[in-house]
């Protein structure tokens, strides 16, 4: 799904220690359900033009569960995983600020630079060049 995940993965791996995903198989669910779900509880939810624009979304991806989320500049809409019940969102900052201790600004940061390569778009991620001078890397 992220074109540049194994570094975006090592980048995280090698400040906290831990995998940014560590997606498990069930007897419920497979490994692929479980790492999109991850990846949910993480950015939050896949807009339908990006989960069921997939050779396999319906294997992975209810059209029953879209449902529309009212915002200011236009309605937001989203659609759920089949097998998968609801999730706890917990954003990148939280995760570093309350799992790994980061002081906020260095979450801030942090988080800033990992996010930019994480858009569910890939036209808006962030390119190699891009990432190299973010503020993140070069205020080391």
């Amino acid at each position: 799904m992220f074109s540049c995940s194994p570094v975006l993965s090592q980048a995280f791996e090698l400040v906290t220690g831990d995998s940014l995903f560590e997606p498990k198989a069930s007897d419920s669910i497979s490994l692929e359900e479980d790492h999109i779900a991850q990846i949910m509880q993480l950015l939050g939810k896949i807009p339908p033009a990006v989960a069921l624009s997939g050779k396999y979304s319906a294997d992975y991806f209810s059209r029953r569960g879209i449902y529309f989320i009212p915002s200011k500049s236009c309605e937001l809409v989203y659609c759920d995983l089949r097998r998968v019940g609801p999730l706890r969102l917990w954003s990148l900052y939280d995760v570093l600020v309350e799992k790994y201790h980061f002081l906020l600004e260095e979450a801030s940061g942090f988080s800033d630079f990992l996010l930019q390569m994480l858009d569910y778009y890939p036209g808006r991620r962030a390119t190699a060049a891009q990432c190299l001078r973010h503020p993140w890397l070069t205020s080391c």
